[in-house]
């Protein structure tokens, strides 16, 4: 026997001792009733005889109280159970006044529910030999204790013989239909067990395999995440090393990252591009942000770092900047399956392109433009407003957000140049973190830039 097996049929000992127990419980109400029907006049049962019984029934239920509470004592529970179930039938079969036949099968029939062939068996060679002892009582009587309980003008034997005969053939179908049905339900119980176990096992055997799937799929994301982290803290250098080529650049994409996030939820709270503007889109193009201006690094320091306009020449080489930084993102690696360079591409080639189609370089209009490339025209366009520039003092939040209202429909998407001016608090408090924090830096770059272009002058 396996160890669910045992587990089982363990369990199932205590749960029909329990079973049995209640149905001794019950068996209080047949004393009574005869009690009750005697007094009634319906039946003439011995007070003694009932009283006994009664006893009987209660005495078997308190034994059986106190030990089916007891792991220890289940078998001898199972045990004395079913064979005080066996002696109240013969009590009850004793009396020639009830008339039971097939009452006599009760006790195996109900051991049949332990699933145990041997005890059933055993129950029932007891409750047959209990039955052959009980009508010899009854034929002949025990001395002068117990009478005996036929008529006078019967023969004792003749009487046993033929009641015993007819109870005989009732117990050897009770004793094989007994025996077949443990035996039956105990195999189709062991099947059922059996299946369970297996059952068990291999769900067992796939939560672990899920587990550890789980791990690896965890492990793989924290893998995943720290690569990523990597990839943007690469491009943050990347931008951090464009500062150095260019007073302005560095500090502008870090304030054009912010601008793109704001832009882009106010976009999506307002019911625009709800589809496009996800959480990740947006990450994505926050940090894309960081590289719009990569193509400036092929842009030389002297035009870059100009005090005053450009020339139209010069002008013509700060507009290649786009064309340049596609190229440079072109050999960027695959971050997030790709999609991160897709947007950092469209971003660095079209922030320059206009709503109306008069922007740089190809002029494209409306929805030609990637909705990133507009959204980080907007980011652009802004800094370059409000910063401090070599050539130009800051505009004011009041100037800027004039711009923003005059360019709908112009150089910007009505819909994100209203998101701009919606943000117009929000844009303000980030502009003064940003001030603040650059103030000490900022003076001194300014100082060795006008150094360097008093020097070219000399």
């Amino acid at each position: 026997m396996s160890e669910q097996d045992g587990l089982f049929f363990t369990e199932n000992v205590v749960n029909v001792n329990a079973m049995v127990r209640k149905v001794m419980a019950f068996t209080v109400i047949v004393p009574i009733s005869f009690i009750i029907l005697t007094l009634a006049g319906i039946w003439i049962v011995p007070h003694v005889y009932s009283i006994g019984i009664l006893c009987v029934s209660i005495f078997t239920y308190l034994v059986l109280l106190f030990t089916t509470r007891s792991e220890k004592l289940q078998i001898f529970s199972m045990y004395f159970g079913i064979f005080s179930a066996v002696l109240f039938v013969d009590l009850l079969g004793y009396n020639k006044v009830i008339n039971i036949t097939i009452t006599f099968g009760c006790a195996p029939f109900l051991s049949c529910l332990y699933y145990n062939r041997k005890f059933t068996n055993l129950t029932s060679i007891v409750s047959y030999l209990s039955i052959v002892a009980l009508y010899l009582i009854r034929a002949y009587g025990v001395g002068d204790i117990i009478p005996p309980q036929i008529k006078d003008d019967s023969e004792p034997l003749i009487w046993f013989i033929s009641h015993i005969s007819g109870i005989t053939i009732e117990f050897v179908f009770v004793f094989l239909i007994a025996g077949f049905l443990t035996a039956k339900n105990y195999r189709t119980i062991q099947n059922l067990v059996n299946t369970k176990a297996d059952r068990d096992a291999a769900y067992e055997k796939l939560s672990e395999r899920n587990r550890y799937i789980i791990q690896q799929n965890s492990e793989l994301e924290t893998a995943n995440r720290e690569l990523e982290l990597t990839q943007y803290k690469i491009i943050q250098f990347v931008a951090q090393c464009l500062g150095s080529h260019d007073l302005f650049t560095g500090r502008h994409v870090m304030h054009t990252q912010k601008y793109v996030e704001i832009i882009s939820k106010e976009l999506r709270a307002e019911g625009y591009y709800e589809d496009e503007l996800t959480e990740k889109n947006i990450t994505l193009f926050t940090t894309a942000a960081f590289l719009h201006d990569i193509g400036k690094i092929h842009v030389p320091e002297g035009i870059l770092n100009k005090i005053g306009k450009f020339t139209p020449e010069e002008f013509e080489m700060m507009k290649c900047h786009p064309e340049e930084g596609k190229k440079l993102l072109e050999y960027l690696p695959p971050i997030d399956n790709g999609r991160f360079n897709d947007i950092a591409m469209k971003m660095a080639y079209h922030h320059h392109e206009k709503w109306d189609g008069t922007g740089y370089p190809n002029g494209l209009k409306g929805e030609q433009i990637p909705l990133c490339g507009r959204i980080m025209a907007a980011a652009d366009v802004l800094d370059a407003l409000i910063s401090q520039r070599l050539y130009k003092d800051p505009m004011s939040i009041d100037e800027a957000m004039e711009v923003f209202e005059k360019s709908k429909g112009g150089h910007f998407e009505p819909c994100i140049a209203q998101a701009v001016i919606n943000c117009r608090h929000l844009i303000e408090l980030i502009d003064q973190d940003f001030k603040t924090s650059e103030a000490t830096t900022n003076a001194a770059e300014l100082e060795w830039w006008q150094r360097y272009h008093d020097n070219l002058k000399l």
